[in-house]
């Protein structure tokens, strides 16, 4: 991942714990390191692979972490969580390039979507042209994106469905052996 990526999901992040009502100095601190991100002259990736510092000022000790993991592996553990609590119609927009979770707010609560099945279809009959902020070239490359990211959140889905069965499953037996 380059330093625009890693800083959109930092911004992604703090957009997201504010919608939450999370710690105004964590949203902070987010935007702050995205903002850093995006004034650094090297990429933060090739530090990271070397285990070198990253060079960006401000950071706390799991924040560095969370931007070592995206920087190195391509995703972030804590992000993939928040997202687990948004709507699927949301989790599949915020997969597809330029939106952020402010925009897919914005397109479920127009089209009355919260499920990702419901925002295929609304999109089609209704137009994602109705939402503000979205034109047409907009419109229409999300309408190509969008089809993939909803089969793969509902492969997700249902492998965390599995999980959570089988959890349950276990801590149903792990009781009763009590």
């Amino acid at each position: 991942m380059n330093n625009r990526e890693i800083a959109g999901i930092l911004f992604n992040i703090s957009s997201i714990l504010e919608t939450h009502g999370g710690n105004s100095y964590r949203i902070r601190a987010y935007r702050r390191a995205a903002r850093n991100l995006l004034r650094l002259r090297h990429q933060m990736a090739d530090r990271a692979r070397a285990g070198q510092t990253l060079g960006v000022p401000f950071l706390g000790k799991r924040l560095t972490q969370k931007i070592t993991q995206l920087a190195v592996e391509g995703h972030s553990d804590f992000y993939d969580e928040l997202c687990g609590v948004l709507p699927t119609a949301q989790q599949a927009l915020l997969h597809i390039q330029g939106i952020g979770p402010m925009l897919a707010q914005r397109i479920t609560d127009s089209l009355h979507a919260e499920d990702s099945d419901k925002l295929l279809k609304r999109a089609a009959l209704v137009g994602l042209q109705r939402v503000p902020g979205i034109g047409p070239k907009r419109a229409s490359r999300i309408m190509e994106q969008l089809p993939e990211q909803h089969q793969a959140l509902n492969n997700v889905v249902r492998v965390n469905n599995v999980l959570y069965v089988q959890e349950s499953l276990w801590q149903r037996e792990r009781k009763q052996a009590a």
